[in-house]
């Protein structure tokens, strides 16, 4: 819980200085894959499920949140992980793409923790990665993203992973000053 209440602090300057932001929430859901950095053999990828949750602040062309991802049953090294982070992104600007429909385009860093089980093991770690994608922007104050993430976590060479995962996300707007 401490980590949450230093996230949101975090994000609390923003807020504060903004002149034409708008809060938002939203869920993701997707597929994940994971392979050890340190494995010597080789191995089929394994996806499972990932789904997770993620509020901030949007400003013309940037937003920062936090939010946390968890993936269970992704493969036999690699059982479960949850993954609170932080992350900052670039907006594109608004583009049609069909009809009245518009979207945009995002790209950016996300850093956190990675809590995963390894071999039967609970392990804490680092997390960095980048991710893209296109948020298609819906009436009434709704977005749908389609991204990838790609993250590597840092703590031992035994334990050190990458995952990637594809995703949708569904977003609310709420909150505009």
């Amino acid at each position: 819980m401490k980590f949450f209440t230093f996230l949101f602090l975090a994000l609390l300057p923003y807020s504060l200085s903004a002149e034409s932001g708008e809060w938002f929430v939203g869920i993701d859901a997707g597929a994940t894959g994971v392979k050890l950095t340190d494995q010597t053999v080789k191995t089929d990828s394994i996806y499972g499920a990932e789904y997770g949750l993620k509020v901030g602040l949007r400003e013309d062309h940037g937003r920062i949140y936090i939010g946390v991802t968890s993936a269970n049953d992704i493969g036999d090294e690699v059982s479960k992980t949850l993954n609170p982070y932080i992350a900052l992104e670039g907006i594109s600007d608004e583009f049609k793409v069909i009809a009245q429909s518009t979207a945009k385009f995002y790209f950016g860093a996300r850093f956190g923790a990675s809590i995963a089980d390894i071999n039967s093991t609970s392990t804490t770690a680092g997390l960095a990665g980048v991710q893209g994608g296109l948020v298609f922007l819906l009436p009434a104050d709704f977005e749908i993203e389609l991204a990838y993430r790609h993250y590597w976590t840092f703590r031992d060479k035994a334990t050190n992973f990458s995952a990637g995962a594809v995703y949708s996300s569904l977003n609310y707007k709420f909150g505009a000053f």
